[in-house]
């Protein structure tokens, strides 16, 4: 399998939601993009450890989509383009995924582990995400 991969980080400015970031990637040997949102957005530094939620997958029409999305409709709002790049995929399981962005913004070994806690239809679907620290040389 070619664990190469594209991604996109979109400040999303939703009517129900509020705001927070998306983070899409695409799945290898597949049409789909894995989807996250994430309230408190991408963590720049190591340490930070933020809360996402994966949501549906997207076509790559809905994940590379930027504009605005009428009021009343999925995801309504204004989608702006924080950050995208190359990603690989080091590790795709349901409990931990791991990522190596190569962004001009978001750069590094990203990890989404699952915890399964939250409230409602997404209780399976709530992972950590955090950055890897680097790797003194």
């Amino acid at each position: 399998m070619n664990n190469n991969s594209r991604f996109i980080v979109v400040d999303h400015d939703a009517h129900r939601a509020g705001k927070h970031q998306d983070l899409r990637f695409k799945i290898p040997g597949s049409a789909n993009w894995a989807s996250f949102a994430v309230r408190k957005g991408i963590p720049l530094e190591p340490g930070v450890r933020v809360l996402a939620t994966r949501t549906h997958d997207h076509s790559e029409t809905e994940a590379l989509f930027l504009g605005e999305i009428p009021a009343g409709e999925y995801g309504g709002g204004i989608l702006k383009k924080f950050d995208d790049g190359s990603c690989k995929i080091m590790k795709m399981s349901s409990p931990h995924i791991a990522l190596e962005f190569k962004g001009r913004k978001i750069k590094g070994i990203y990890h989404l582990v699952n915890i399964g806690v939250a409230k409602g239809t997404y209780r399976e679907k709530a992972y950590l995400l955090f950055k890897s620290k680097e790797k003194k040389t």
